[in-house]
């Protein structure tokens, strides 16, 4: 049995990973314009400091799941860690806004490496049970941390100093990850031959997640090359019809598909799916209301949005000791109630003109956000064996980023008019996807006592 102490330490270590994902997310996003006046860049030019990121993140998920379950995970996860560092470094010398695509590009390859294998290696590290379940609640709270240190760092950073730090910040965090790793996480030794890589499955799916990621993407930019963008989601899908069809024949594939015979992985991927595509979709339009609408500034638009944050904190814990009450299922139904709820106090008094009930409603609403988000984090990866553990992983990181990209298109498209009216029908449209939902929860999540969480520790899935 490992220390607490050091089991601590590794569950520290590995939080490192979403921290740095979340963490530069908020504080590129505040930036933006800053970088924008350095460069002289069109709008055009400067959401591909955004894309050039989600695309490679989202494109190889799926294969960096696989590489966590062929190579030694200590490796593995080092290796993100200083792709992820250096590419940052590059990010915060760029000359030009070229260097800045490039270093965005391989910032979101690093950490399309670190997601999976920081998640397989939870899995690996604590015991299937209360013990873990009480790990991922930490694991899925961390981006609230981030989003809330988010916020204030690239609001400081931007004022105080320039927009390069908001890359330079994240190469000591690197840094000090990839020494603690190196002391703590163990060697996976094992004797068995190296399983063949799916060349043909690891193409299709990665150019497939590519392209309909870069098609939704530029639906959610409402961009005026309407064809094209159909175009490229269309393609997209085809791509991965194409990747399915593959991957049933396979040897060796990069994506079992008998991995969704396993309880509760496919609905789990898929509520996970569904509610981060309302939380993505929610924070465009709360920004564009609070700005547009009611007229405020970026600054009272980030002091608005922290209580989501703060309580995203809280919800983790709740998350972990209601599960030991009230089981996965009934906890995965109460965060998505509450979820909903901070949504319903936004659409009544909130959008009446109080950037308070807005503030409180985004802050109730936080507390469902992590609560589903780490219910269906243990759904998704309940009883799989240690090597389909980034399999596992891949695909809930997959599932989510495409969750995000759809949420932000969904919220584009259905305010397009920037009218409130439009905006509150965004929020309704949410409220409707929490309730699907919460149905896939009641009817599709295996139900399990107190006593299977907490002390479950039988034979898992191979």
């Amino acid at each position: 049995m490992k220390s607490s102490v050091r089991s601590a330490a590794i569950l520290s270590v590995l939080a490192v990973a979403p921290l740095m994902g979340v963490l530069d997310f908020s504080i590129v996003n505040i930036a933006l314009p800053s970088i924008r006046r350095e460069f002289a860049l069109t709008p055009a030019d400067l959401q591909w400091v955004v894309s050039a990121y989600a695309f490679t993140f989202a494109g190889f998920l799926m294969l960096g799941g696989r590489i966590a379950d062929i190579f030694d995970r200590k490796v593995v996860f080092m290796s993100g860690l200083a792709l992820f560092a250096a590419a940052s470094l590059v990010g915060g010398l760029a000359p030009t806004a070229s260097v800045i695509w490039a270093a965005r590009a391989v910032q979101g390859l690093g950490a399309a490496i670190l997601a999976p294998v920081a998640l397989a290696l939870v899995m690996t590290t604590f015991d299937e049970g209360e013990e873990r379940n009480r790990a991922l609640a930490v694991f899925g709270t961390i981006p609230a941390v981030g989003f809330t240190a988010g916020v204030i760092t690239g609001a400081l950073l931007t004022g105080l100093a320039n927009w390069r730090w908001i890359f330079f910040v994240n190469v000591p965090i690197g840094l000090i990850a990839l020494l603690a790793s190196a002391w703590l996480l163990p060697r996976r030794k094992t004797s068995s031959p190296m399983p063949r890589i799916d060349v043909a499955g690891s193409i299709l799916g990665t150019v497939g997640l590519v392209t309909l990621v870069a098609g939704v993407t530029r639906l959610a930019a409402r961009d005026n090359q309407g064809v094209f963008v159909l175009l490229l989601i269309g393609a997209g899908i085809v791509l991965l019809a194409a990747f399915l069809y593959v991957e049933h024949s396979a040897d060796q594939p990069i994506l079992p598909l008998s991995v969704f015979r396993l309880p509760m992985i496919g609905s789990a991927n898929l509520v996970a799916a569904l509610s981060i595509a309302v939380t993505s979709g929610l924070a465009f339009t709360l920004t564009l209301v609070v700005q547009q609408v009611m007229g405020y500034s970026p600054i009272a638009t980030g002091a608005a949005f922290l209580p989501a944050g703060l309580s995203g904190m809280v919800g983790g814990t709740l998350a972990a000791r209601a599960i030991a009450k009230l089981g996965l299922r009934g906890t995965a139904v109460a965060s998505i109630a509450t979820f909903a709820a901070g949504i319903a106090l936004v659409i009544g008094p909130g959008l009446n003109g109080s950037i308070v009930w807005v503030a409180a409603g985004y802050g109730v609403a936080g507390i469902g956000i992590v609560g589903t988000a780490v219910a269906s984090m243990i759904a998704a990866t309940m009883r799989i064996g240690q090597e389909r553990r980034g399999l596992a992983a891949g695909l809930l990181s997959t599932s989510q980023q495409l969750g995000g990209g759809i949420g932000a298109a969904l919220a584009a498209v259905i305010g397009a008019s920037a009218t409130l009216t439009a905006y509150r029908t965004s929020l309704i449209a949410f409220i409707a996807l929490l309730a699907i939902a919460a149905m896939i929860v009641d009817t599709r999540f295996v139900p399990a006592e107190t006593s299977d969480l907490q002390h479950q520790h039988g034979p898992e899935a191979a």
